[in-house]
C-alpha cells in the first residue's frame, strides 16, 4: 500500500481488503477523522515518552495518533478479525504493540509492567457502550492503577459517570469515579462522527486519579465496597441497603446516622462521599 496517502485512507482500504464487517454485538463504530483523532490525542495527553494503554483500538487510527505524538502504545482488541488491518495500519512502527484479549478479563497492570516497565501510565479508549461503567469501575480500582483514563462514551453514560452529589443521575458509578478520581467533561462528539454512526451522541470524558482520598489507603478497597452496598438498591434507605449487605441491625445503622445529624430515612444517592466516609468509619468495626 502507497505511503503518500492519509492515515485514514490507509485504515479504510486495509478494512477493505481484510472484508472487515461492523459487529454490532462488539460495539464497533469508528472514528476517521484525523483532526478530532488528534485531539482525543492530546487530551488522552500523549506525548514524547508517555505510556499508554489503549482499549479497542479497531482499525488502529487513534493508536497511530498517539504515536505520532511521541507516545508508546499498548493496544488491546478484542476482535481478531481486526489483526490484518492492524498489521497494515501500525506495521511501519515501533512504538505501538498489539495485545489480542478482552480488557475486562485481562491482567491490565501485569500487562502494562511487562510492555512499559513497570512506569506509570494512562488509558485512552472509545470504549463499546456495553462496557462502559463495568470497565471503568474496574480500571479506575486496579492495584496499579493508571494516571489517567481518556475515554469516548455516550453522552448519557458521560452524565452519570461525572454526576455529583444531590444530581438525579448520583449513583455508585458516579461516587466510585470521585471517589478515585477528578473528572472533566472534554469534549461532546455527535454520531456523525463515526463508522458506522451510532444511534446517540458522545462525549469526550477523562478521569485523573486523585492523589488523595477521603479514607485512609489501607481502607481504600472497604470503603468502595461500601459505596456499592450504599447504592445496592436505590429505592431502598440507606440502613436497609447497609444491613443487607453486612448483616447488623437497622437500627444500628439509624443511630450512626442520627449521630452524624442525618435522616435515618436517607438513601445512598442523597449523602456526599464525606458524608458516606463518616458513616463508614461509624460502622468500621462492622463492615
Amino acid at each position: 500500500m502507497p505511503n503518500d496517502i492519509s492515515a485514514s485512507l490507509r485504515a479504510r482500504l486495509a478494512l477493505e481488503k481484510a472484508g472487515f464487517r461492523f459487529t454490532h454485538s462488539l460495539g464497533q463504530n469508528f472514528i476517521f477523522d484525523e483532526a478530532l483523532l488528534d485531539e482525543i490525542a492530546r487530551c488522552a495527553g500523549a506525548d514524547e515518552g508517555v505510556n499508554v494503554l489503549e482499549i479497542g483500538p479497531g482499525a488502529g487510527l487513534l493508536t497511530s495518533a498517539l504515536v505520532s505524538r511521541g507516545a508508546r502504545v499498548l493496544a488491546i482488541e478484542l476482535d481478531r478479525a481486526l489483526a490484518p488491518v492492524l498489521e497494515e495500519v501500525l506495521g511501519g512502527t515501533d512504538r505501538a504493540r498489539v495485545v489480542f484479549a478482552d480488557a475486562m478479563r485481562a491482567d491490565i497492570p501485569a500487562l502494562a509492567d511487562e510492555a512499559f516497565g513497570g512506569q506509570e501510565y494512562v488509558v485512552a479508549a472509545n470504549l463499546p457502550y456495553y462496557i462502559t461503567a463495568d470497565f471503568i469501575a474496574r480500571v479506575i480500582a486496579l492495584n496499579r492503577p493508571p494516571r489517567s483514563v481518556t475515554v469516548m462514551v455516550q453522552r448519557e453514560a458521560a452524565e452519570r459517570i461525572l454526576a455529583k452529589p444531590g444530581d438525579e443521575k448520583w449513583c455508585a458509578l458516579a461516587a466510585l469515579s470521585s471517589f478515585y478520581c477528578t473528572g472533566e467533561w472534554l469534549m461532546d462528539v455527535g454520531r456523525d462522527a463515526f463508522t458506522p454512526p451510532p444511534h446517540v451522541d458522545s462525549a469526550l470524558i477523562r478521569l485523573t486519579r486523585r492523589d488523595e482520598l477521603v479514607v485512609n489507603r489501607s481502607d481504600e478497597r472497604a470503603f468502595a465496597g461500601f459505596i456499592k452496598s450504599a447504592f445496592a438498591m436505590r429505592r431502598k434507605t440507606l440502613a436497609n441497603n447497609l444491613s443487607a449487605a453486612y448483616g447488623f441491625s437497622k437500627t444500628s445503622v439509624e443511630a450512626a446516622l442520627e449521630n452524624l445529624d442525618l435522616d435515618k430515612r436517607t438513601r445512598g444517592e442523597s449523602l456526599t462521599l464525606e458524608s458516606l466516609s463518616q458513616l463508614f468509619y461509624a460502622l468500621k468495626g462492622d463492615v
